[in-house]
């Protein structure tokens, strides 16, 4: 009775010993197996467990690297378009340019480290940040490589907060990425970055002319490794969210009337 009120999945759980054929030692015969049995699906999960564990970190880990990859060819295309049409600030555009890989460089090999680090995903280090001159950072990156109109609403002040560099831009790439990824090829894309403010908090806005989410799908937006997209690792806006809820901010959707989606970041505005 005592080893019956014991067992517990996961621990070692001991057999009873017990020398006699009689009803008892049948009983014990059943006890004895069925820990057994306990013990190998234990082993199992477990090994499940860790498999999936490193499967999603591998799934992280290239979904972290390629985040500074966007921008690095975005980069490298715009300076190759504006050496190829001889345009006269291409020296300057080259200094911006090798500034952003440098940056970009050391993102990449900031994640290395910390992955080799026990193998997790680098922590951030927040300080004050100007959203405006961040977003417009990413925004130009866009937008001299998207076909379709990208639109900047920003005020002309600065909008100071707390927060990441690095994982700031992460959050800004993923947006427009995701908004300008929901437009089909067939229709001319038309994206709508704003910046605002709200009850003492900073509003980001992506808003997107795309195929909009259907009903059925709004609850898995944001769980991670599900996606609509080919090809997408479904760790992008699950990333977004859980950057900007680590910051104390939120993020959450909504449809457009006329089709589209917009999604909204609230941060908290530094004092």
């Amino acid at each position: 009775q005592e080893k019956l009120a014991g067992i517990r999945f996961g621990k070692r759980n001991e057999p009873i010993v017990y020398p006699l054929r009689d009803e008892i030692g049948m009983l014990v015969e059943e006890y004895n197996r069925m820990v057994h049995e306990l013990a190998l699906s234990a082993d199992k999960l477990a090994r499940s467990e860790r498999e999936n564990a490193w499967r999603e970190m591998a799934r992280q880990v290239a979904h972290e690297i390629k985040n500074p990859l966007t921008p690095m060819r975005l980069s490298i295309q715009h300076l190759l378009r504006a050496w190829n049409d001889q345009t006269t600030d291409r020296e300057e555009l080259l200094k911006k340019v090798s500034h952003t890989l440098i940056e970009q460089i050391d993102s990449l090999s900031h994640i290395a480290t910390a992955f080799s680090n026990f193998a997790q995903m680098p922590q951030g280090h927040p300080e004050p940040m100007d959203l405006v001159e961040a977003m417009k950072k990413t925004y130009n990156l866009f937008n001299e490589s998207y076909p379709g109109i990208i639109s900047l609403d920003v005020p002309d002040q600065p909008l100071m907060v707390m927060a990441d560099k690095e994982q700031l831009g992460r959050i800004f790439s993923n947006l427009i990425k995701n908004a300008v990824q929901a437009i089909p090829d067939n229709r001319k894309g038309e994206i709508v970055v704003r910046l605002g403010i709200k009850n003492k908090k900073v509003l980001i806005q992506v808003e997107d002319n795309g195929m909009g989410i259907t009903e059925e799908l709004k609850s898995k937006i944001f769980v991670p490794n599900f996606t609509t997209k080919s090809g997408g690792t479904g760790l992008g806006l699950a990333m977004v969210k859980n950057l900007v809820e680590q910051a104390g901010g939120i993020v959450y959707f909504a449809d457009r009337h006329d089709g589209g989606t917009v999604f909204t970041v609230e941060w908290p505005l530094m004092p």
